[in-house]
C-alpha cells in the first residue's frame, strides 16, 4: 500500500473502531459440540482409509455429543434466564435426567457394538 494512502478503517491511533464482542455461550457450547463431531469424523475416516472399511452400528454413540449439548445449552438458559422458579427448575431437571439417561444408553449399546467392529 502506498505511503500516501490511509486505511480508513482505523483512526489515527491505530486502535479498533469498535470494541471486540466475543460470542455467547450459547454459541461456544454448540462451537464445542462441532468440534467433537468433527474429530470424530476425522477419526471415522480415519479408519475407514486405512482398513477399507467403515465402522458399523456407531449411531447411538453419535448422538452423545448433542445430547451433551443439549444439557449444557439448557443449564447456560436457566443460569442466564430472568427466571428461577419451581416450574423451570422442574423443567431443567427433568431435561438433564433425560439427557443422561441418553447418554448412559448410548454408551451401553454404542460401545459393545463399537468393539464388536475390531472383532471383539
Amino acid at each position: 500500500m502506498p505511503d500516501n494512502e490511509k486505511n480508513t478503517n482505523l483512526p489515527e491511533d491505530g486502535s479498533p473502531k469498535e470494541p471486540i464482542s466475543y460470542a455467547s455461550p450459547m454459541k461456544r457450547i454448540w462451537a464445542w459440540v462441532g468440534v467433537a463431531y468433527m474429530v470424530i469424523i476425522v477419526f471415522l475416516m480415519t479408519y475407514m482409509y486405512a482398513k477399507g472399511v467403515y465402522l458399523n452400528n456407531i449411531a447411538s454413540l453419535m448422538v452423545i455429543p448433542a445430547l451433551g449439548g443439549v444439557a449444557a445449552s439448557s443449564v447456560c438458559v436457566w443460569r442466564t434466564g430472568g427466571r428461577h422458579d419451581a416450574a423451570h427448575a422442574a423443567g431443567l431437571a427433568a431435561i438433564l435426567l433425560a439427557c443422561a439417561a441418553l447418554i448412559i444408553l448410548g454408551l451401553v449399546n454404542g460401545i459393545p457394538a463399537l468393539i464388536s467392529n475390531f472383532g471383539g
